[in-house]
């Protein structure tokens, strides 16, 4: 799905079915985490990038409507948002990406890694759609599955405008192997 090279263990299912709670705790951090990173790209580049700071920002805030409603789905089953666990896969998937540091633009690969994780994310919401016996959870992650897809293609995008289409392509194949093996 969207390039990835390994695809998530259907098993990956029941084991966070055992645990809904869990679940929705960590997506709730990473709704939270996705906005961060996206109003951090603008603080770093809005300087030399004017042209990111309306399409971050406008994702920013989707993210953070994203987290509100996972938030809701939280208090609904009367669970309470815990502190976040250490992003384990985002901080290896950017040591991945620093291999190459001062070789490609430091710009284009958090491009590419904000991407990157979006397209897991959309993977696995895809999955917990398919597989989840809970379908009303079921259903609202086949909503937020389409949202992580267009937020995969926002960042391929903005890396193929500032960076040329062949360039990102090169390079998000190159990445996409190295996810490959974190996943």
């Amino acid at each position: 799905m969207l390039g990835l090279l390994a695809p998530t263990d259907p098993s990956w299912v029941d084991a966070v079915e055992g645990d809904l709670d869990r679940l929705l705790r960590d997506h709730a951090h990473c709704e939270l985490k996705a906005a961060q990173s996206a109003l951090s790209f603008v603080a770093r580049y809005a300087g030399e990038a004017p042209d990111l700071v309306g399409p971050l920002v406008a994702l920013a805030h989707e993210e953070t409507e994203h987290f509100a409603q996972v938030h809701e789905r939280l208090a609904t089953r009367g669970a309470l948002l815990s502190l976040p666990d250490t992003d384990v896969y985002v901080s290896a998937l950017r040591k991945a990406a620093n291999k190459d540091h001062g070789v490609v633009p430091a710009m284009m690969d958090r491009l590419l890694v904000s991407a990157l994780v979006e397209a897991r994310s959309c993977e696995r919401f895809k999955l917990l759609a398919d597989h989840l016996k809970d379908l009303s959870l079921a259903a609202f992650y086949k909503d937020l599955m389409v949202s992580e897809a267009r937020h995969f293609r926002l960042y391929a995008r903005l890396s193929e405008e500032r960076f040329g289409e062949s360039e990102t392509r090169t390079r998000l194949n190159t990445l996409f192997e190295r996810e490959a093996s974190l996943a």
